[in-house]
């Protein structure tokens, strides 16, 4: 609701009392009031919708095949290190849980992400070549029950079920030169490679520090990454969606927790996260009014201190476009829905952000009382 229709909300409901104001002090408790009091829409239906997206823990089928993995890169990573005249002793390779499952706002998907990285003491001077050592590692796992490939930032082990994929478990590797990090970037064909330096560990303890705690933001983190997956599902460009961690971060810097007397109320914390992410943006517009430029930028708190949003930027400006435009049509709907009277439509301007799968309740009867004038004669 924007701010004159509270005011005129309040003065019509309050206007003796605010008629006696001494001041907008005064003026302002009334509003904040009404605001605290008013009746949220759709807490029971966040609260289903929630559940249903959510993946609270691990599978088991899901922890057996990490399970696995972690077996075999210790059994056989460092034989065929050793091989390649490189010293690595198995108690040394240290397995590191990253990502949405790290943060627990892993929300179901038609493919399975999960992020584990592998660190391990190596000397980057004499061995100035990542892409020998990530090789070194797919062939640590590259067994017929899964398809592995060598990804720009990790290895990546693949699981399909009748021909789809199910699942896929990324293996970032990192080497520890004493104590200094890098991150093992390139693809196995390309001529752009480098030793990243990087920090996992403070990555963790950064995005765990601001969503541990916080139910709500938590909860919005994940309704931003089912809009993502809902608008971006047949992108199939290399940096063509949002990255999740980009995201997530945006939504922890522009989180508006809301409450009222009936609780969290997710759909205005939705919304108003969503509209001062898209306040963030700076924009072109031509002469025509059409824009022409957009961009957003979020740096790492830690190494490398990139811009998460880089490639996606240098990809296509019209990635960048793109993201804006569903991002304020989303933040259109969400303020549709927080305006609206009825639950009904307010859902329906809902789903329209977040999917199908969010319910939208019965229309409410309306009573119509008819009271019937008698007829008088005078005279």
């Amino acid at each position: 609701m924007k701010a004159q229709e509270v005011y005129a909300v309040v003065w019509k409901y309050f206007e003796k009392s605010a008629k006696q104001c001494f001041n907008q002090v005064e003026m302002y408790l009334i509003i904040q009031f009404y605001l605290r009091s008013r009746k949220m829409k759709l807490k029971k239906e966040f609260e289903d919708f929630y559940k249903c997206i959510r993946i609270d823990s691990e599978t088991q089928n899901l922890i057996d095949k990490r399970e696995t993995l972690e077996g075999e890169i210790k059994d056989k990573f460092p034989t065929i290190m050793k091989n390649h005249d490189i010293e690595l002793n198995k108690s040394d390779i240290r397995m590191i849980d990253q990502g949405s499952y790290k943060y627990n706002t892993t929300i179901k998907s038609t493919v399975v992400d999960r992020d584990v990285a592998v660190m391990i003491p190596l000397d980057t001077s004499e061995n100035p070549d990542p892409r020998k050592i990530k090789k070194y590692l797919k062939e640590s796992i590259d067994i017929p029950v899964r398809s592995v490939s060598i990804k720009e930032p990790c290895v990546r082990a693949a699981y399909y079920e009748k021909g789809e994929e199910w699942l896929h478990i990324d293996l970032p590797l990192y080497a520890n030169d004493n104590g200094e990090i890098y991150l093992a970037r390139g693809k196995a064909s390309s001529n752009e490679y480098l030793w990243e330096r990087a920090d996992p560990d403070g990555l963790n303890n950064d995005l765990c520090g601001k969503i541990n705690g916080h139910d709500q933001l938590r909860r919005i983190i994940c309704l931003i990454k089912k809009w993502k997956n809902e608008k971006y599902s047949s992108s199939t460009k290399d940096h063509e969606v949002p990255p999740s961690i980009g995201l997530t971060y945006l939504a922890c810097d522009c989180f508006s927790e809301q409450t009222s007397n009936d609780g969290d109320d997710d759909l205005l914390a939705l919304q108003k996260t969503m509209k001062s992410i898209k306040d963030k943006f700076l924009c072109t517009k031509n002469a025509q009014g059409e824009i022409v430029s957009a961009d957003i930028s979020r740096y790492l708190p830690v190494q490398p201190y990139t811009d998460i949003f880089k490639k996606m930027r240098d990809s296509s400006t019209s990635y960048m476009i793109t993201f804006y435009k569903r991002l304020s049509i989303a933040v259109d709907n969400l303020t549709n829905a927080v305006n609206v009277e009825s639950a009904h439509d307010a859902a329906e301007y809902v789903q329209k952000v977040l999917g199908p799968e969010f319910t939208v309740p019965a229309k409410e009867a309306v009573a119509v009382a008819t009271q019937s004038k008698k007829e008088h004669s005078f005279g």
